[in-house]
């Protein structure tokens, strides 16, 4: 039986945050795939020969940032969508870069899925409001 897993590339820096997206997104029944940074996850894309529906990533990371990330990925897998996590504002990113999607840190968890589930089911684009999400 052949199954059709979403598929979601995680870029997060730092373990804490990425291991909780990870298990939550897990516990939702997405397939998960994790990098520590920019260049690790286009490491991942190159070898992954599957699709990759979603890249959540965060902006600040070392040896490649999410926005360059963001761009390289959809040099490569134009049809995934991008989703960027970040503290900096919504303005800062959408003028260096056009994700689907962008959700401000910090988050609650059902934020998260929320902004995600509307970002793969729907054509979306812009930012993810708490307030509209809950």
């Amino acid at each position: 039986m052949e199954t059709k897993e979403t598929v979601i590339l995680i870029a997060e820096d730092e373990a804490v945050v990425r291991n909780l997206v990870r298990l939550m997104l897990s516990r939702e029944g997405y397939a998960t795939l994790t990098a520590n940074d920019g260049q690790e996850a286009i490491e991942i894309c190159e070898m992954f020969k599957d699709p990759i529906h979603l890249l959540l990533t965060d902006v600040k990371m070392p040896r490649m940032n999410g926005l360059q990330l963001a761009e390289r990925v959809r040099e490569r897998r134009p049809e995934t969508k991008i989703m960027i996590m970040s503290a900096e504002t919504a303005d800062t990113i959408f003028k260096e870069n056009t994700p689907d999607a962008f959700l401000r840190k910090p988050f609650i968890p059902p934020t998260l899925l929320k902004c995600i589930q509307r970002v793969l089911t729907t054509d979306f684009k812009g930012v993810c409001h708490e307030s509209e999400l809950l």
